[in-house]
């Protein structure tokens, strides 16, 4: 099969090289899965979100709470976020 392709911060990059990103409302990080795994694919925004919250209600209240999903490469991962997934608030608050 061959490789799907997105556009991810105005380039083409294959999926399997990005993973979806959840955000809290404040900046923080709270949540990330590869869109591609195996034989599991995540092609949305709405996929990415069934599979790390799969009841109905959870994932609405999330959405009424402000998260947000988004897709990200790896590389981006590596460079900028890596394990500094906090806001400037919540970075602050933990010095």
């Amino acid at each position: 099969m061959p490789d799907l392709m997105v556009q991810v911060d105005g380039q083409t990059v294959a999926l399997k090289d990005c993973a979806w990103s959840m955000w809290a409302s404040c900046g923080c990080m709270v949540a990330v899965s590869l869109a591609v795994a195996g034989d599991r694919v995540h092609a949305t925004e709405e996929q990415a979100h069934r599979n790390h919250s799969p009841r109905k209600r959870d994932r609405e209240r999330e959405i009424r709470q402000g998260y947000r999903w988004e897709l990200i490469t790896m590389a981006r991962y590596r460079e900028e976020i890596g394990a500094q997934w906090e806001c400037e608030a919540h970075r602050k608050a933990a010095s």
